[in-house]
Parts: structure tokens; sequence; C-alpha cells
């Protein structure tokens, strides 16, 4: 299955990582997936060590020396996110762009961060403060890496597609109600159909791709305050955003509900952790890269600035 746009494609099919496998190239591996598929060390490889940490500019530049090292001009990005990330911005920045292939072996990855270019690494705490929009050659996306998640890896991708049910109405209810790993095609595949033409339409991130920020003013705040998942955080920035939007009669009890219902169903908090403190979290969210508490609600409604005392007044 092929989902294209202007700037990248997708191709998704199960088992179609062996093909990846042939590829020549600079693979950047995470760590995990290595063990998993040892066959991959005898490839030019520069392991992927599971985390944040890994976006340093430090760690950048042991890539950059690794790729030029290797002699190749072909990048190989195998892992979630951070390894997404880190590859990106390698590929980007190496004689000015190199040649990137993205494989995806998260579910948030497969419909979200290998998608749309944007990369970066980290400055200090503050997270992909250095970075570029680079697109990939192509994203390969293999349904059977699936499998080798935890039930908290899966629900950690499915906070991202209720994200697009929310905003888009696709994919279906009924499709995340009862998400199939073994049938999983069709949600990644509108996942993907989604996000690639809302970033060939706004590229450079100065309009309607704001949407895709739903849930992620409060989300990004809970993630760095309180350790949580990209996912949970992201649930629970959702349903605190939603009450925000019911405040500006912007969305009904009933929507509220019905992102509720789907997100309990997949094991995703909706509430802020006990130690939740208000203060802490607003701090967070003004140092965010924004610059301002900017808001994404839906289609309609995706750069509603909102006033730190109307925050702290409803923010609960």
């Amino acid at each position: 299955m092929i989902v294209s746009s202007k700037l990248s494609e997708v191709e998704i099919d199960k088992g179609i990582f062996k093909q990846v496998l042939d590829l020549d190239g600079f693979f950047m591996v995470d760590e995990n997936v290595l063990k998993n598929f040892p066959e991959l060390s005898k490839k030019n490889l520069f392991v992927v060590i599971s985390g944040e940490e890994s976006k340093s500019l430090e760690n950048y530049k042991s890539a950059l020396e690794a790729l030029d090292k290797s002699g190749k001009k072909t990048i190989i990005a195998v892992g979630g996110g951070v390894t997404g990330d880190l590859a990106g911005f390698v590929a980007s920045t190496y004689k000015r762009g190199v040649e990137l292939f993205q494989v995806p072996t998260t579910l948030l990855a497969m419909i979200d961060s290998s998608l749309g270019g944007k990369n970066g690494i980290n400055l200090g705490s503050k997270k992909n403060y250095v970075g570029t929009i680079y697109q990939p050659k192509k994203i390969i996306v293999d349904p059977n890496f699936l499998k080798t998640l935890s039930k908290k890896e899966i629900s950690n991708g499915l906070a991202e597609a209720i994200k697009y049910f929310s905003v888009f109405g696709e994919p279906s209810f009924f499709e995340l109600f009862n998400f199939d790993i073994n049938n999983s095609q069709n949600v990644i595949s509108n996942c993907c159909k989604i996000k690639l033409a809302i970033v060939e339409e706004d590229e450079r991130d100065i309009g309607i791709r704001h949407t895709l920020n739903f849930g992620h003013t409060v989300g990004h705040a809970l993630e760095r305050v309180y350790n949580l998942s990209h996912g949970e955080a992201i649930s629970i920035g959702m349903i605190k955003e939603l009450v925000l939007a019911k405040k500006l009669n912007l969305v009904t009890e009933e929507k509220i509900n019905q992102i509720k219902k789907l997100l309990e169903k997949n094991s995703l908090p909706t509430e802020f952790p006990p130690n939740f403190n208000l203060k802490n979290c607003l701090d967070m969210m003004e140092l965010d890269k924004k610059g301002s508490l900017v808001f994404s609600f839906d289609k309609k409604n995706f750069n509603v600035k909102l006033t730190r005392d109307f925050l702290e007044e409803n923010l609960k």
C-alpha cells in the first residue's frame, strides 16, 4: 500500500522490512531493534540508545563522525521517534543534505514522528530546540513491528491516532476502539494520509499544520515535568485542552466524553498525575518553543492564544 504526496512517500506492507535489509547505506538503528534483528550488525551501523538522552549535541557529533567514516551517502533510520529525530537531523546537515529513508518501528513513529520532515536534537532540557525540516525520500512501514511492542507502547501510538480522529474524523471510532495490531494497516494508512496532506499544504508549520498540535501544549509540559511517555502526556493534554475549548464554547461535553472513552479503552490516562502542580506546568508551557500559550483545538481553531490567568482558573 502506497500513500504519497508531493513531498514524500509512505509504503506500508507486512514483511517489507526484508527489503530494507538489502539497502546499501549508513544504518542508524535503535538498540532494541538491533536485539531483534542481529543481522543489522553486519551493516555500516550507528546504534542509538533508547531515550531522549541520545538526542544530544554530543551524540549528534558522534553520528556525523561515524557517517563520515563510513563513506555512505544514504542514511537508513530504523527505530522510533528518537532514532528518527537524530537521523533526520544528521541527514539534513551532513554535506548540506543526504538521502534519508525512515523505517519506523513503533506505532507512534509510523503514524506521526517519521512523517512531515521535522527532526531535531535537544539543547539541554529544551526538547527539539535544534532541528530542521527535511523530507525523507521514503518512509517504509512494516506493521509486523507492532508485534514486538508492549501494550503500553501500542497505547502510546494510539494517543496520536485518537488525536487525528478528534481533529479530522479519521481513523474511525470503531477502528480505534477495537484496534488490532494484526489488522492495523487501515489505521496506519489513514493517519499517514492526513499528515502528508497537511504537511504538503503547510510544510513550514506556519498555519494549518498547527492543527497537529492538539493536546500538545499541555501534553509537552506534562511530558517534561512528570516524565510521562509522549502518549500518556498527550492523552491527558487532549482531555484538558478539550475542557478549555468547552469553556470557550468550541466543543460539546459529548465530544469530550467520546474522546475520553477512546483513550480509556486504550489504557491511556485522562487526569493529571497525583503530584500535579499547576504552576510548574504553566511555567514549562511558557518555555515551549512556540513562545506563548497557544492552543490548537480543531481545523478552524488552531492558533488560539490564552492568558495565564484563564489557564490558572480553568486548567484543573
